[in-house]
């Protein structure tokens, strides 16, 4: 009969007399028994149970990161940081990682050896790229300004001081054959676009910490 009463794979508890209930310690009692309040959307509710919120956490109002407060208790924290409340929160589960075991090789094969190298610095790795060239503060503007005014200035302005003298005299001896219009221009675009290539080098070499 006894034999009856068991099923593959259980066994069988007699329940306590009646007579010793009594004397029997009562269960202790569950961890989300306890009660807390929640911080959500800048208020309060609460207080709620444990199991309450196991629900609300399975309805996605309720997350790792939102404050609770156990009631009676004074400081604020995580839901997740709470010693009754993080079971409510299971981590991922870790893959599981091979057996580590023996290298074998068949005969005449080559064994390649690998080690990786990481480094302690978890700061990211900068790459400098060298802009060549000519990098000083200039304006595009005010280059292009003094070259309208006086042909070849805005060469001197950006330091170029011998093609600025070239396209002075250049553009007098063109303006006998009324030519001169042309180095004039010639030396309006030059010189807007030197000091804007000198600018932009200038502000990429500050920005990759070559000039302080």
């Amino acid at each position: 009969m006894d034999n009856e009463n068991r099923t593959a794979g259980t066994q069988h508890v007699t329940p306590a007399a009646p007579g010793l209930a009594s004397a029997v310690p009562k269960p202790p009692p569950h961890p989300l028994d306890g009660e807390w309040y929640v911080h959500l959307d800048g208020q309060v509710f609460g207080p709620f149970t444990g199991h309450q919120l196991r629900d609300f956490t399975g309805e996605g109002r309720v997350s790792a990161e939102t404050q609770v407060v156990r009631l009676g208790a004074e400081t604020w924290t995580r839901a997740a940081d709470d010693a009754a409340l993080v079971s409510l929160f299971p981590r991922a589960a870790l893959p599981a990682l091979p057996p580590a075991g023996p290298v074998r090789a068949e005969a005449g094969a080559t064994v390649v050896q690998v080690t990786n190298n990481i480094t302690s610095d978890p700061r990211p790795q900068q790459v400098v790229i060298l802009d060549p060239g000519i990098a000083q503060p200039k304006s595009a503007g005010t280059a292009l300004v003094l070259s309208i005014l006086i042909v070849g200035l805005g060469q001197l302005y950006n330091g170029q001081i011998g093609k600025g003298l070239l396209m002075f005299f250049g553009c007098i001896l063109l303006w006998f054959v009324l030519l001169g219009w042309i180095i004039n221009i010639w030396s309006w675009i030059d010189a807007y676009k030197t000091a804007k290539a000198m600018n932009e080098r200038y502000l990429r070499n500050l920005a990759a910490g070559i000039i302080r």
